[in-house]
């Protein structure tokens, strides 16, 4: 399901949504306990760069399932605060029967799609590896194999094959060593810098991944986010701002490589507890601002951009400033 991030609740609606939303997360988050500090800044990190509304969260109260419904009768919205009430459950410890019971009841008296739901269920029965097809057949890594095959025409299947089954291709490789020798201020050359900073691998070279990772890569550049686990989790929530895709199964990426500790990239384990619920709505809201799907849309040709001065790419696809600066880890000599 496609869910378009850009679509705000109307005025004499927000105030009415965002209670209704935020005493649903905080319904979750209190099942079996306190509410951690972690889920507080989750709320009030959606209250802030979602819903935009002066709510004190020591106003709300808890809500059933049944009352959300009459609150909220719109379909949308109830798709949304479905999605925030399971990434909440998943960021409050091991997932539970109880959390369970609550999300499923939500989508049926809701009438909404219960896709979240199924992922919560999944990793409740540790059927990871349904989680991880479900990444594939859902989240950005798709799309962006289709926008890459598009863009470069048939043979780009091969290059992916490549890719995946780490082998090396000189000729592709040296395509983007050309980025190196472009003009500082440039796109091109702010991804080659990118590259090297981090000490990656360009696409073609042993250890590289396959060209279609580049298109994220050109949202860490042209949104300003950096390589630390939290800088990798906004960056993906900067991605599911402008993604023409569920957005939930975009920050799923990121909760299963960084939060819960399955993993989803196959170039590093996952990790635990690095999500910064702060940062990661700041980016969401970020790339709601953004004109152009950048993964998914072949509208979006990078090597039709990496000649252009990089704030001139940052202004044809409305990008702005971040406000923050980016963070990188400390790399070993």
């Amino acid at each position: 399901m496609a869910i378009d991030m850009k679509h705000q609740p109307p005025e004499d609606r927000r105030e009415e949504i965002a209670r209704a939303a935020l005493s649903s997360l905080l319904t979750v988050a209190g099942l079996g306990g306190d509410v951690s500090e972690r889920a507080l800044s989750f709320m009030s990190a959606v209250r802030d760069h979602l819903m935009h509304v002066n709510v004190d969260l020591v106003t709300l109260e808890t809500i059933s399932p049944m009352q959300l419904a009459e609150a909220v009768p719109e379909t949308e919205w109830r798709e949304r605060i479905l999605r925030g009430m399971t990434l909440i459950a998943m960021l409050e410890g091991p997932p539970s029967e109880e959390r369970l019971a609550l999300l499923d009841e939500t989508a049926r008296v809701c009438e909404i799609d219960g896709a979240p739901v199924h992922t919560f269920r999944e990793l409740l029965k540790e059927r990871i590896h349904r989680v991880h097809l479900d990444l594939v057949r859902r989240s950005f890594v798709r799309q962006a194999v289709k926008a890459y095959v598009k863009v470069e025409g048939p043979h780009a299947l091969l290059d992916v094959a490549k890719g995946l089954l780490g082998k090396e291709d000189p000729a592709l490789a040296s395509r983007y060593h050309t980025l190196d020798t472009y003009p500082e201020g440039t796109f091109g050359r702010a991804y080659a810098d990118f590259i090297a900073r981090n000490d990656f691998s360009y696409p073609g070279e042993t250890g590289g991944p396959p060209p279609p990772v580049m298109r994220h890569d050109c949202c860490h550049v042209l949104g300003g986010y950096g390589t630390t686990p939290p800088e990798e989790c906004a960056v993906l929530a900067f991605q599911a701002g402008f993604e023409k895709i569920d957005p939930f199964f975009v920050i799923l990426f990121a909760y299963a490589q960084f939060e819960i500790g399955i993993g989803a990239s196959p170039f590093l384990p996952g990790t635990e507890g690095e999500i910064d619920p702060e940062s990661m709505f700041q980016a969401l809201e970020h790339g709601i601002h953004v004109n152009t799907d950048l993964i998914g849309d072949a509208a979006f040709d990078p090597w039709q951009e990496f000649d252009q001065p990089l704030e001139k790419v940052r202004l044809k696809f409305d990008i702005p400033p971040r406000g923050r600066a980016p963070e990188y880890p400390e790399l070993s000599e």
